[in-house]
């Protein structure tokens, strides 16, 4: 599968790349408060995370990422992050568009969520966090 960009004016909507990785772990992290490690060193993700879905870029420059969790009932749900400078409503608006149907080409779009249907996504989202975490 190709990747996917939208551009409208000089913001870039696109598909979340390993690259982006640190940009999008930033932009989180401005958000919470830190969780240490175990060993007391450094910050550790949790599932909360989610699953990056989407990337708003302005002059090559991350300005806001969306991501994916799976709430209590197993519906997916969207959450976007932004730096304060950016994130304007109408990038938030097309970031959010942007990443339900780039969700719903990858996971499917059943109206008929559950939590065993979205088993996958959330098992998807608990590798990355571990990985994350052991990487960092």
């Amino acid at each position: 599968m190709g990747p996917t960009e939208i551009k409208k004016e000089d913001i870039k909507l696109r598909e979340v790349y390993l690259e982006d990785l640190k940009s999008v772990i930033t932009l989180y992290g401005n958000n919470l408060l830190a969780t240490k490690h175990e060993n007391g060193v450094g910050t550790q993700l949790t599932s909360d995370f989610g699953l990056p879905i989407g990337i708003a870029e302005k002059n090559g420059k991350v300005i806001a990422y969306s991501r994916v969790n799976i709430d209590g009932k197993g519906k997916p749900i969207f959450q976007i992050h932004t730096n304060e400078t950016g994130g304007t409503d109408t990038v938030c608006k097309d970031l959010s568009n942007f990443s339900e149907e780039r969700f719903a080409a990858i996971w499917g779009d059943n109206k008929e969520q559950s939590l065993l249907m979205n088993k996958p996504i959330q098992s998807a989202i608990d590798k990355l966090v571990d990985w994350l975490n052991h990487c960092s």
